[in-house]
């Protein structure tokens, strides 16, 4: 869709304001770094010199949160728009009712054609940046390809380590957090995909991408036993939060350098 920057500003003030939002932000600070920190390592010079010309600086995780941050201000009527696509288990995305306020996929289509906007004055391709670096974490955490009627796990209460938390929070932070991991070293630790890894990533755009988050969401539904999570969760997960922190940078990377080169993805 080709939406013009101000038509989409609109609809942002009259739609998106009615919009509850998610109790907690996807990966929580530390992964958003770590994502916006692997995808800067995938620019290339020329890319980051446009991106430094656009929003100050190129170092991507300075804005990794923003997105989250601007929540805060309850005025600001990007602060209320979706981090979340809301689909039943075992659906796709094409073949699910789609909210008509909108959703994660819709927000970075509109985002990704503001960008791309001739008519788009630096400001507007700022804020288009800061929240494409955003969503493309938040499209990989599982539990923002959630249900509708948890509210993305955030209804379901469980233990994690004998402390009370929520499903959403545990894939949010609990997890992350467990590792003690600093974000670079988050970033380290997901790895470098193969090349022919890499070539997989690449391929079939957002919507294929939320289609393979949400086989993960299956995953997580499946294996919520007693709801008392701790070393064995952990063990079994943590690989997977890794692995979507990696496919996450390299796609935010991926998409950035397509963007900055003036082409679609």
């Amino acid at each position: 869709m080709k939406t013009s920057h101000r038509i989409l500003s609109g609809l942002l003030i009259i739609v998106f304001s009615t919009l509850f939002t998610l109790s907690a932000s996807a990966w929580g600070s530390t992964g958003h770094r770590a994502i916006a920190q692997i995808a800067w390592q995938q620019l290339s010079d020329k890319n980051k010199s446009k991106i430094e010309a656009i929003l100050g600086d190129s170092y991507l995780p300075l804005f990794a949160t923003w997105a989250d941050d601007i929540r805060s201000e309850k005025d600001y009527p990007l602060g209320t728009i979706p981090h979340y696509v809301n689909m039943p288990l075992g659906q796709n995305y094409e073949d699910s009712q789609k909210n008509e306020k909108g959703d994660l996929v819709t927000i970075l289509n509109g985002m990704l054609d503001q960008f791309h906007n001739p008519k788009s004055t630096t400001e507007e391709k700022a804020v288009a940046l800061k929240i494409i670096i955003h969503l493309i974490g938040d499209l990989h955490q599982p539990m923002h390809i959630g249900l509708a009627e948890d509210l993305g796990g955030n209804t379901i209460s469980v233990k994690w380590f004998n402390e009370d938390s929520n499903l959403h929070k545990v894939w949010d932070e609990d997890i992350i957090d467990n590792s003690r991991l600093s974000y670079t070293e988050l970033a380290r630790f997901a790895g470098q995909p193969s090349e022919k890894e890499l070539q997989q990533l690449e391929k079939g755009g957002l919507i294929a991408w939320v289609d393979e988050t949400h086989q993960i969401t299956q995953t997580i539904y499946d294996n919520l036993g007693n709801k008392h999570f701790s070393y064995e969760y952990y063990y079994m997960f943590s690989p997977v939060v890794l692995k979507q922190i990696q496919k996450a940078g390299y796609r935010l990377g991926y998409v950035l350098n397509k963007i900055l080169d003036g082409k679609q993805i």
